[in-house]
Formats: structure tokens, sequence, C-alpha cells
């Protein structure tokens, strides 16, 4: 057993050609490549990781003008309501306007109609006053007196009655 916790010079010698004899072909095939591999994934995850902030500006971006259209979508909207509402009430106003005047020139036509028909039944009322004394006195006198002078005492005698 003494014969394993002895150091044997020979094979420690060839122990370290072996290491160093390996270490040197790891670092000429192995390293480099092995090395190459994790300096290209280390790029490819860079790239990755910028883009994906490329992207990230980019969302902002368009989530900007989408909103911003949005808005002002809605304000258009809404200026469009107003107007036409504003539009629509002056409608009803000048509506409203020419129904009252339309409404005051059928009141005036028929209060100027109500006017024009007093006026022929008072003529009328006073021509059948007029016939029918001139009728009552031709009966009582017994004889046509002058037309002229009938009508004039009749005309006298209804305006002191002022029958209008």
């Amino acid at each position: 057993m003494d014969s394993l916790l002895k150091p044997d010079i020979g094979l420690m010698f060839w122990t370290i050609v072996n290491f160093l004899l390996l270490a040197f072909l790891l670092a000429k095939f192995a390293w480099k490549p092995l090395m190459n591999a994790l300096d290209a994934r280390e790029k490819q995850i860079a790239e990755d990781v910028a883009g994906a902030h490329k992207a990230r500006e980019d969302a902002e971006t368009i989530k900007k003008q989408v909103e911003k259209t949005l808005a002002d979508t809605a304000m258009e909207s809404s200026n469009r309501i107003k107007e036409a509402s504003q539009a629509g009430e002056q409608q009803r106003q000048a509506i409203i306007a020419q129904a009252k005047d339309e409404a005051q020139n059928l009141i005036n036509q028929a209060k100027a109609e109500i006017e024009a028909e007093t006026q022929k039944a008072i003529e009328a009322v006073k021509k059948e006053v007029v016939d029918t004394t001139m009728l009552a006195a031709r009966k009582v006198i017994g004889k046509e007196a002058d037309k002229a002078a009938n009508e004039k005492l009749i005309e006298d005698l209804l305006k002191d009655i002022k029958v209008k």
C-alpha cells in the first residue's frame, strides 16, 4: 500500500506530458470552434435583443399613432355631431318662424275676409233697410217720392243710428 502514496517521477512526467498534449490539442482543434460557436451565439443573442428593442419601439410608435388617430377621429365625429345638431336647430327655428309667418298671414287674410264680408253684410242690410223703408213710406204716403231724396234721408237716419 505504500507504493500508492509514494510519488513516481516517471508517472508524473507522463501525466504532465499527457495533460499538456491534451490541452494543446483541445486549444488547437476544440477551443477555437467552441469559442467561435459561443461568439456567434452571443452575437445572435445581441442581435435578437436589439431587434426586440427595435420592435418594441416600433410598436410604441404605432400605438401612439393609433391613439392619436382615434383621438382625432373622436374629435372629428364630435364636431360633425355638433355641426349637425346646430344645423338641425337652425332648420327647426326656420321652420317655426315660417309656420308663424304663415299662421299670421292666414289670420290677417281671415280678418280681411271677415271685414270685407262684414262690410258687404252692412251694405246689404243698409240697402235692405232703405228698400224696406222706401216701400213702407210709399205705402204710407201712397206715392213715390224722389228716390234720391229718400235715399239721402235714410242715409242720414242710419248715420244717426250708427249701424255698423
